[in-house]
């Protein structure tokens, strides 16, 4: 998550003004008086856990949405359901985006300072900020896709209804982390899941055409089961709040940042309408929609870190912040390099699998957005430790120079290699928006992690490379052997590495060459 800066953890202009997210308390009345007592926290491993369950049944959700409707429609029809699926979360980035970034840190960051007024305060501004922006933007991104794409009304009313459900779930679901019910967010979301799916198949087995409600019914449930869940710990006395300048500087960055990293990847679909063929574009929805469960694991570290860090720095706990974050990135740099490279040998198969062989020809884009998707995840706990602390304008500064380099390169190599030029310049922006936090993190907490990086990555890069030439004298079961073969020599090389996570997660302390298993400032 990329947000705004707030005070971090060893500051203490909190301690100086004691009402740096809220104003003065109410005279005679305890923070905590009259509220409803807050659930326990589940633990980092656990709230993972549990977070990776829900976001499982997420993206397979829009996985299995993706490939009943590409089966049951033509290529071209796919293609506009995913540019229309790709600007309605584009529009969610434009204000909600940020919203859900403020909920999931100064709700926790309030409780870690042991303000939970201030905290229901908080939660009360940004819910209404939330609803404000959700409506009009959703009602503007469904007019636009009227007016380009040329739909009929029962279309138009799908964009604004999914823009406006999934704005509102995004700010929920972050209210939930902030309110640490992790266990709550994973019954709605494998509920509403599941519900969405069955209306997926409805609509798919009766011949309809709106393949956009059945998402926009499964998070329009979760906002309202959100809401219920959450009123219980809203009740009691709220402080008002007076950092409101504070918080306005927060979502604005926060949005800004969002909308470059995440807002460039659904926009290589609107892109593609315009540099690539029709059938391209379909290679793009499709391949979007595939890379989805890649960020499984790396979204529910990261929704899960982010209020941690959060409370750790409103705590000042900065060991605790630098502790996440190393073993975090870590652990995304070498258990998923190996994943990466299987898939990036499988390419053609998993698009068959996905939409059947009329796909298979869009490997090279997948694979392209494959490799920008791996950079992209492993930067999520440098991102998550900077922004949750005082250096949000590095994620923030590092997307939009990403985005503006992606568009260069978009610009340079679109028109002569179409799909492929698109996909070069996405993997070229992402290398820059995940390049300045990982950079930054690893030179201010001083980590120690060039053998990871540099094995993990550049094996990644070299089965990049490997891939693409060979695809042309490789048949499906040499493009097997040669993913088996890749999966053995990623997990011999990176044993090493793997050998010291596993030593971390039993003693506890992350030991590494050359450094004190006792000190955390040392580097390799």
């Amino acid at each position: 998550m990329v947000d705004t800066p707030a005070p971090e953890a060893g500051d203490r202009r909190s301690e100086e003004r004691g009402d740096e997210v809220g104003g003065s308390r109410p005279s005679g009345v305890t923070a905590s008086a009259t509220s409803t007592a807050a659930p326990p926290r589940p633990g980092i491993v656990r709230a993972g856990l549990l977070s990776m369950a829900g976001l499982v049944a997420l993206g397979l959700t829009r996985l299995l949405h993706g490939a009943m409707v590409s089966r049951a429609t033509d290529q071209r029809t796919y293609g506009l359901v995913g540019t229309l699926i790709a600007i309605t979360t584009i529009g969610s980035l434009l204000l909600p985006a940020g919203v859900a970034s403020a909920a999931s840190k100064f709700i926790p960051f309030e409780q870690g300072r042991g303000d939970p007024a201030a905290a229901r305060g908080v939660h009360r501004l940004l819910v209404r900020v939330g609803w404000a922006g959700a409506v009009p933007i959703s009602l503007g991104a469904a007019l636009g896709a009227a007016a380009v794409f040329d739909l009929g009304w029962l279309d138009t009313f799908q964009v604004a209804a999914l823009c406006c459900a999934f704005s509102a779930y995004s700010v929920q679901k972050s209210v939930l982390y902030g309110f640490g019910l992790v266990p709550a967010y994973t019954r709605l979301e494998l509920a509403c899941s599941g519900l969405a799916l069955a209306a997926t198949v409805l609509v798919v087995a009766a011949g309809w055409s709106v393949y956009l409600l059945p998402l926009a019914a499964g998070y329009t449930l979760f906002t309202l089961g959100a809401w219920w869940r959450v009123r219980p710990l809203t009740r009691g006395p709220r402080e008002r709040f007076t950092a409101s300048r504070e918080i306005a500087v927060f979502v604005a960055l926060a949005c800004l940042g969002t909308l470059c990293s995440q807002g460039f990847l659904q926009g290589t679909q609107l892109l593609a309408n315009h540099f690539a063929s029709r059938q391209e574009v379909a290679y793009f929805a499709a391949a979007v929609t595939l890379i989805a469960p890649a960020y499984f694991l790396p979204r529910a570290l990261g929704i899960v870190l982010f209020p941690s860090m959060a409370r750790a720095h409103g705590a000042g706990d900065l060991a605790d912040v630098r502790r996440q974050a190393d073993v975090s990135t870590r652990a995304l740099l070498v258990v998923l390099a190996p994943l990466f490279a299987v898939a990036l040998l499988l390419a053609p198969e998993i698009l068959t699998v996905f939409g059947g062989s009329r796909y298979a020809d869009g490997a090279p884009v997948l694979r392209l957005m494959l490799a920008a998707t791996y950079l992209a995840v492993v930067a999520v706990p440098a991102v998550n430790a900077l922004s949750s602390g005082a250096h949000v304008r590095v994620p923030v500064l590092s997307a939009v120079a990403g985005l503006v380099t992606g568009l260069a390169v978009v610009a340079a190599l679109g028109g002569p290699l179409g799909a492929t030029g698109v996909g070069l310049g996405y993997l070229c922006g992402t290398a820059v928006t995940a390049g300045g936090p990982v950079v930054t993190a690893w030179r201010l907490h001083r980590m120690s992690w060039l053998a990871p990086v540099g094995l993990a990555a550049g094996f990644v890069a070299l089965v990049l490379v490997a891939a693409s030439v060979a695809d042309q004298w490789l048949d499906p079961v040499g493009r097997t052997a040669a993913a088996a073969f890749a999966l053995i020599m990623g997990v011999l090389l990176l044993r090493g590495q793997i050998r010291i996570l596993r030593d971390a997660s039993i003693g506890g302390r992350l030991k590494v060459a050359g450094g004190s298993p006792s000190r955390w400032g040392r580097r390799v």
